[in-house]
């Protein structure tokens, strides 16, 4: 039986694909000698509006899993159909990136058996690594999930559950395990709680189970978010407020402007309270703008959403060739808008690029796309 087209995801997809390259935009400019106080501030709420970029594409993982795969799970296949379309993709990448970095052949391949596990061949590649345990750990996941929901079955004992592990989640936040990991120096365990806790997919359960959550009960899900707009709405502005204060007054300013941003960091008690607030927020977004976008606009959105992985991947080196243009032109105009400008073209240019990519003859190798997206079921 085909099952309902759930359209918001193409938007939540393309937008959190969008936040992406503009987070690492800032991050090219962020430290420029140039910037002012005033980029400084455009760039914590320009990082504000678009941090919700992991936690999304994690909750449409856990959304879009559990909504396909609610009944008999092929294991074989849905690993054989993963390690096809994400992790030969991500292969690919992370040899090029390699081979890049090295100018060398044969440093590159001596390298690559080192890094692709970790995703350092580039900064943006631990997200990957990080998506990639959850598909492998699926039927664990699966199996506790649906467990629970046998015994949370009514709409208190789900608030009450969420709230519970919502607590749990920022508990560990504030009271990091990689802490304790470090003083135990355990082989292989440290390094995963410690060095690499960044690509730990523990560290972001949380936003997994919420997706979870809407994938089994998506038609309860979107009336709930729905009938609590203006609580969302309301929630994710004050807390939008009290990072940007948090952020905006850790600034230095004398003897001379001093800005930094690890109040943002993802892995932070009050961060993830933000970012859990984003993720209501960015969702009741997406849905309601779903239902009155044009025809025009879903074309848009619906192609840059089929071209996200693809993009996601190749973006960082498009990043390279994007910041040529508004760096020319550095005399003439601030950092802030020289960032935007290379944020669109680092965009466009990654899209386009995956599109025609994916229409070679081994396209789906760098790009992990064999055909058109189907209407029937979101994948």
């Amino acid at each position: 039986m085909k099952k309902e087209h759930i359209e918001e995801i193409h938007y939540i997809r393309a937008l959190a694909f969008l936040a992406v390259v503009l987070q690492h935009s800032i991050g090219h400019y962020i430290f420029v000698p140039e910037a002012h106080l005033a980029d400084g501030v455009a760039f914590t709420f320009l990082l504000l509006i678009s941090k919700f970029a992991v936690p999304m594409f994690i909750f449409v993982t856990g959304l879009v899993l559990f909504y396909n795969y609610d009944g008999r799970l092929n294991y074989g296949t849905f690993i054989k159909k993963r390690f096809s379309d994400i992790i030969v993709p991500y292969l690919f990448w992370s040899f090029i990136y390699l081979l890049f970095q090295n100018k060398d052949l044969i440093t590159a391949v001596y390298r690559f058996g080192d890094v692709f596990l970790t995703g350092k061949a580039s900064y943006h590649l631990w997200y990957v690594i990080m998506i990639i345990q959850l598909y492998i750990t699926f039927p664990i996941s699966r199996f506790i999930i649906m467990q629970a929901r046998r015994w949370i079955c009514t709409p208190v004992a789900v608030y009450t559950a969420f709230a519970i592990l919502g607590i749990v989640y920022i508990v560990l936040m504030t009271y990091p395990i990689h802490v304790t990991a470090a003083r135990w120096n355990i082989p292989l365990i440290t390094p995963i709680l410690t060095k690499y806790a960044d690509r730990n997919a523990l560290n972001f359960f949380y936003y997994f189970a919420l997706g979870a959550l809407a994938g089994l009960t998506i038609t309860h899900w979107r009336a709930w978010i729905n009938r609590h707009a203006s609580w969302i709405y309301s929630i994710f502005i004050v807390m939008s407020g009290i990072m940007a204060y948090r952020t905006i007054s850790s600034f230095g300013l004398l003897p001379a402007l001093k800005t930094e941003y690890s109040q943002l960091l993802l892995l932070r008690p009050v961060t993830a309270i933000f970012l859990i607030s984003s993720v209501f927020a960015t969702y009741l977004f997406c849905m309601r703008v779903s239902n009155v976008a044009n025809n025009r606009t879903r074309r848009v959105i619906t192609f840059i959403s089929h071209y996200s992985y693809g993009a996601y991947l190749v973006h960082a080196f498009v990043l390279g060739v994007s910041y040529w243009l508004p760096d020319y032109f550095s005399n003439y105009i601030n950092v802030t808008l020289r960032t935007i400008i290379a944020f669109m073209i680092a965009s466009f240019l990654s899209v386009m690029l995956t599109y025609v990519l994916s229409k070679l003859p081994m396209g789906h190798i760098m790009t992990g796309l064999r055909k058109a997206p189907s209407k029937a079921k979101v994948s």
